[in-house]
């Protein structure tokens, strides 16, 4: 890159905070963040959504809530089975 930022190295899903009510601490959380080196943007937002979706003690679900993630984003995703292309033919656990 031509920009000298100080950005976090690749990752698929790093976990930072869990649900919670207060707001000065996701506030907080928030602004700590740094944007990632990742190449893949579309693959790793999907990824962040699996892994709130099965990680139940991190993330903090009630057992009883309806779950909904919403992800908005102007980043175009790949197609259906461009993995199989790319020779990944494991599906994810």
């Amino acid at each position: 890159s031509d920009y000298n930022l100080d950005c976090m190295p690749p990752h698929g899903y790093i976990h930072v905070l869990s649900l919670t009510d207060n707001i000065a601490e996701f506030k907080n959380a928030v602004n700590k963040q740094k944007i990632s080196g990742n190449i893949d943007t579309p693959e790793g937002g999907f990824d962040a959504m699996l892994q709130a979706a099965v990680c139940q003690s991190h993330i903090g679900w009630r057992k009883e809530a309806k779950r909904l993630l919403l992800v908005m984003t102007d980043q175009t995703s790949h197609l259906a089975l461009d993995s199989k292309l790319a020779g990944i033919v494991i599906p994810h656990d």
